[in-house]
């Protein structure tokens, strides 16, 4: 009975990260779409050489990207909420109902958790290696001060680099996490009976393959769109899964109704 209440924590945690997710790839691509009339915009009306402030339609081409950037940090928020709060529970909870999804659970938990820490921590790194050439800026506006303005950009270029070297590890992590957020799902199908599940993984996979076809020139606009919409089309058919999933299972052949 205690197995079977994490069971169904773990199921009701899957389908809400996918909601939340969903929600948050919906709100990417709008910004996306979004953010293409903006530029075209920009692009149209900044060669003219007019006065800025004279330019009614760049004032709209700028609300645009405002409203952009808007949506993707709510989209940002909202992925945050759907791995870290629903779709990691999710994956100790099913740990908790069958040992054999406890690898995959743990892999996805430690990878995604280690993908956030050191992300924060590039982005600390970046803030001290800029500190400091603004605290020099009045001195570097006046034209004195060579060698501090020589100190300070080698201080900013070792901390843009060893923040990069932190990216890079912190996006190894992450995929570290996405490698065992697929294997829970082939898994869980295995363990639940439902192929939605297996089909998502798949579908995950192809999202990932398709991402590198976006730097390919020409074809980077519309490729752009084909790995969000394959996560899309996951994110419904985990969601989906888990519904099925959650359905008490059909009576016994000749049990009475």
């Amino acid at each position: 009975m205690v197995e079977q209440s994490f069971h169904l924590k773990g199921l009701r945690l899957l389908k809400s990260y996918a909601e939340l997710a969903l929600a948050a790839q919906v709100l990417g691509l709008v910004a996306l779409v979004l953010v293409f009339p903006a530029l075209l915009g920009l692009l149209a009306e900044l060669p003219r050489g007019r006065p800025l402030v004279s330019l009614p339609s760049l004032a709209g081409s700028l609300a645009l990207l405002a409203l952009a950037g808007v949506l993707a940090l709510v989209g940002a928020v909202l992925s945050l909420v759907a791995v870290y709060a629903r779709l990691i529970p999710a994956g100790d909870s099913l740990a908790r109902w069958r040992s054999v999804l406890a690898s995959p659970a743990k892999l996805m938990k430690y990878g995604y958790w280690a993908a956030l820490g050191l992300g924060i921590l590039a982005l600390v790194v970046v803030a001290a290696s800029i500190a400091p050439l603004l605290g020099e800026l009045p001195s570097l506006l006046r034209g004195s001060g060579t060698g501090i303005r020589e100190a300070a950009a080698l201080q900013l270029v070792l901390g843009l680099v060893g923040a990069l070297l932190i990216f890079v590890i912190a996006a190894i992590a992450a995929f570290v996490g996405w490698v065992g957020e697929v294997m829970l799902l082939f898994e869980l199908s295995s363990q639940t009976g439902v192929q939605g599940f297996r089909t998502a993984a798949i579908l995950l996979i192809l999202a990932l393959l398709t991402s590198f076809i976006s730097a390919i020139p020409y074809i980077a606009l519309a490729a752009a769109f084909l790995p969000a919409a394959l996560q899309v089309a996951a994110l419904v058919v985990i969601r989906d899964s888990s519904l099925k999933a959650l359905l008490p299972p059909p009576p016994p052949p000749g049990a009475a109704p």
